[in-house]
């Protein structure tokens, strides 16, 4: 049995490209303008009417040709700011209280305020900024863990 992805392959049409010019027009729609080498460009794509819709997938390329991850770039970046910089960011994210309010509390939490008392709470502590404290280790580990959860929640959310 031919699949979707099957018939998608067989009709892909590879080339490098670059990008050269974005913008945005009055009804919100992008523009994305790419630059493709004359030994790539495809036939099938001259040869079609303006209009002509294309289902497209981009992956941006390292210097070795490899394929760059920026899942991976934002996981580091992640895990380079402090516990108190994530609970604060956290705290401001309405997905975050959404993932509070399931978790924690039937009623709806759904304000910067409301979530840094929950993290508070979870952590043991009257103050985010005992996360970065050096002999609060029990507290980063109860944040670190809270962070997890939402992650795994959020996951399971977006994915089903």
């Amino acid at each position: 049995m031919t699949t979707m992805a099957d018939r998608a392959r067989k009709s892909a049409i590879p080339f490098e490209a670059k990008k050269d010019g974005l913008r945005q027009r009055q009804s919100g729609d992008w523009v994305l303008s790419l630059v493709i080498a004359a030994a790539d460009m495809d036939q099938r794509i001259t040869a079609a009417a303006m209009g002509t819709r294309y289902e497209c997938a981009l992956v941006e390329k390292n210097d070795d040709e490899s394929p760059r991850d920026h899942r991976t770039e934002a996981r580091d970046k992640w895990r380079e700011l402090s516990p108190v910089k994530q609970a604060g960011i956290r705290c401001g994210d309405p997905v975050f209280w959404a993932f509070l309010d399931e978790e924690f509390a039937p009623d709806k939490h759904n304000n910067h305020d409301d979530a840094a008392e929950i993290v508070r709470s979870v952590c043991g502590v009257a103050s985010r900024s005992e996360l970065g404290k050096l002999g609060n280790q029990e507290a980063r580990t109860h944040w670190y863990n809270l962070d997890f959860r939402f992650q795994a929640w959020k996951a399971r959310e977006n994915h089903g």
